[in-house]
């Protein structure tokens, strides 16, 4: 069973009280993957928030019909880090790509129709995650950018 103390550490949930994290941990579920799997894929149907429990997942930007490569990681999670957040923000579709990349991994998955269910009926919980959630799209975004910059010249950030 994944724990209220684990649950705190995970930025999504952090604005939530203990109450709150003991209905968010009823839905929680794990699910366990070896180096190389790929948990899911650009243009996928999102199911699940994902955060994960031990080792590590890249996120990469793929494109259709090149292969997978360190220059397009967008970033390296571990514990405690979510992703998927697609499966709870339209048009549902992953933009991403996420790969298992230590020896294993657990990963916590919550199913995204529980978790609309529950915003549906709890709204403060629906707005302290999304709250959370868009600090972790803000920051990636920040990174992403960052990255463009390393890869393309300063030139691209600086010119906006």
């Amino acid at each position: 069973m994944i724990t209220i103390d684990f649950l705190k550490k995970v930025e999504v949930f952090k604005h939530l009280n203990d109450d709150q994290l003991t209905i968010i941990q009823e839905y929680c579920q794990t699910a366990e993957f070896k180096k190389g799997d790929k948990i899911f894929g650009v243009g996928d149907d999102p199911l699940y928030l994902w955060v994960v429990l031990t080792g590590e997942v890249d996120l990469h930007w793929e494109i259709p019909g090149r292969s997978l490569s360190a220059e397009k990681r967008i970033s390296t999670l571990a514990e405690a880090s979510s992703f998927g957040w697609s499966s709870l923000v339209p048009p549902h579709k992953s933009r991403l790509s996420a790969y298992c990349t230590s020896d294993t991994c657990t990963l916590v998955k919550i199913a995204k129709e529980k978790l609309t269910a529950l915003f549906d009926k709890e709204a403060a919980i629906g707005y302290k995650v999304m709250t959370g959630l868009l600090s972790i799209v803000g920051a990636r975004f920040l990174n992403f950018q960052d990255e463009v910059a390393r890869h393309r010249g300063s030139d691209i950030i600086n010119q906006w």
